[in-house]
């Protein structure tokens, strides 16, 4: 992989002492995560101090947890880089103002992701940008991405489990977006995370999964697959089909649907 020697407009590299090249410790990952906040809220009154400081100690702790579990897919020396450090401090600047209004934990699972031996320049990128969109969506439309990469990009082997695969990703995402409208898809392409094309929709069901699961095929689909009629009949009464992800927001969308599917590779499932 080549090392970019670059620090972002906007953002401080931070030269990280000790073990941090070599190791990992709970306090190491803390004082990253603690100069990186002083360095970007350095005169806040101490009321909102303190709880700048509480947002992130909550990102540490998920963010420490996550890597400490999967040291033997990260290189803990990547910490002392300056693009990975522009990354962390995006995702510190994020957690620090927003708190609870975002997704620690997604936002967590980004960190490690940048971290992780077989990531690419490419992968790096996407994970870069995916980091400054978090804190920009909220939940509602952070779902919509999870929904809309499945549908229009990845496709599952085993036709037998269908029905569960779908009431999942209905339980996790799509019932979170009943209230999405026009105006909430372009609010997500203004992020980044997409691009909204005002375009005709159609039968979703019928025009393209029927082809990539042809088990649907079937004149009694309804009865035997109710689930993912359902499913599909929500995606296209939301107009769904008029938002296409970027990059960035297909490693969003990934990084959620491992709640349905377990670990999935990146690079495997973005275009």
């Amino acid at each position: 992989m080549t090392q970019k020697a670059t620090v972002k407009d906007g953002s401080t590299s931070v030269q990280v002492a000790g073990d941090m090249s070599v190791g990992l410790t709970f306090e190491n990952c803390e004082r990253l995560f603690n100069l990186l906040l002083q360095e970007n809220f350095p005169r806040l009154e101490a009321v909102a101090a303190q709880k700048a400081k509480e947002n992130v100690d909550k990102l540490v702790s998920a963010t420490y947890k996550k890597l400490d579990e999967r040291l033997d897919q990260i290189e803990v020396s990547k910490l002392a880089e300056p693009d990975v450090q522009s990354t962390f401090n995006s995702a510190v600047q994020g957690a620090a103002k927003k708190g609870d209004k975002i997704d620690i934990n997604l936002l967590s699972e980004l960190l490690q992701s940048r971290l992780e031996k077989d990531n690419d320049d490419y992968v790096d990128n996407c994970i870069e940008s995916a980091v400054d969109i978090i804190p920009k969506l909220t939940n509602e439309l952070l779902c919509v991405l999870p929904v809309v990469h499945f549908v229009q990009s990845l496709s599952f082997s085993d036709e037998s489990v269908i029905n569960i695969i779908f009431t999942q990703l209905n339980q996790h995402y799509l019932s979170q977006c009943n209230a999405v409208t026009a105006n909430k898809l372009k609010t997500i392409a203004s992020s980044g995370a997409g691009n909204y094309i005002n375009i005709m929709g159609g039968n979703t069901l019928e025009d393209s999964f029927k082809k990539r699961y042809p088990i649907l095929d079937t004149p009694d689909v309804n009865s035997k697959f109710p689930n993912v009629v359902s499913f599909l009949a929500q995606y296209d009464k939301l107009e769904l089909h008029k938002l296409s992800l970027t990059t960035a927001g297909q490693v969003i969308a990934v990084k959620m649907l491992e709640k349905v599917f377990g670990k999935m590779s990146i690079k495997d499932c973005v275009q």
